[in-house]
């Protein structure tokens, strides 16, 4: 998919702009999760107690016409967490100009691994405010947090 919205930005290309975006498709009835990034910093994936960095990686959409981009595809169980982040969640600074980084970022993962996604979510922007209080931000924060909840829905049955 983003190679097919690579070349549709190369036919109408700007100068000096590209796109980052990564995303991610949930099935249900697999319980799969599929992601694929373009110039987005690698999400983190937990599972079994543990995080992993995943080694989603590509380069940012409309700068090269045959730039190639790989799906991964993830079975994932019930706790199960991803979070995927702009680098302005990791490139905030405070007032000494140390950056917040992954560092940083993947110990707040695991230290709320077993919080729910909204948790999640608040406990990052929160480091990251406190990390960088009294320093204006300059680019985007963004996180998103999915956690796998309960069993596999069945498929609904046709009557």
């Amino acid at each position: 998919m983003l190679s097919a919205v690579n070349l549709s930005l190369a036919e109408r290309r700007v100068e000096a702009q590209f796109v980052s975006i990564i995303y991610a498709v949930w099935d249900d009835t697999q319980r799969t999760l599929t992601v694929s990034n373009s110039g987005l910093p690698r999400p983190i994936y937990v599972h079994g107690g543990k995080n992993e960095v995943i080694e989603a990686t590509g380069l940012p959409l409309g700068l090269f016409d045959e730039a190639e981009y790989d799906e991964l595809e993830f079975r994932m169980k019930t706790g199960d967490m991803f979070i995927f982040f702009s680098d302005g969640i990791l490139d905030a600074r405070n007032r000494k100009g140390d950056l917040f980084g992954r560092g940083r970022l993947e110990k707040i993962v695991a230290e709320n691994a077993s919080s729910n996604a909204s948790q999640v979510v608040d406990s990052i922007f929160k480091a990251v405010a406190d990390h960088s209080a009294g320093v204006e931000t300059f680019d985007d924060q963004t996180v998103v947090v999915i956690r796998v909840r309960g069993g596999a829905h069945p498929p609904s049955k046709k009557k």
